[in-house]
C-alpha cells in the first residue's frame, strides 16, 4: 500500500514539474521576444536602446534556462522511477 502512495506522490511531483516546465518555457519565450525587440536596430536606433533593461532581461533569461534544466532533470528522474 505504501508503494502505491509513493508512486502517486511521484506522479503528482511529475505533473507539478511538467506544469512548471510549461510556465518556464512561456517565460523564456516571452523574454526572448522582448530581448529581440529591445536589440532590433531597425526598430530603435542604438543610442535610444534601453541596454540596462535588455541586460536585466538577459539575466532573467539565464535564470529561466537554469530553472528549466533543473526541472527537466527532475522530470527525467521521476519518469525513470515510475517505469
Amino acid at each position: 500500500m505504501s508503494l502505491n502512495l509513493e508512486r502517486a506522490a511521484m506522479r503528482g511531483k511529475l505533473a507539478e514539474a511538467q506544469d512548471n516546465q510549461r510556465k518556464l518555457l512561456l517565460k523564456a519565450e516571452g523574454l526572448c521576444t522582448s530581448i529581440r525587440r529591445g536589440l532590433n536596430t531597425a526598430l530603435t536606433p542604438f543610442n535610444e536602446m534601453e541596454i540596462p533593461q535588455v541586460a536585466s532581461q538577459m539575466d532573467d533569461l539565464v535564470m529561466a534556462w537554469v530553472e528549466l534544466q533543473k526541472t527537466q532533470s527532475d522530470m527525467n528522474r521521476l519518469e525513470r522511477e515510475l517505469r
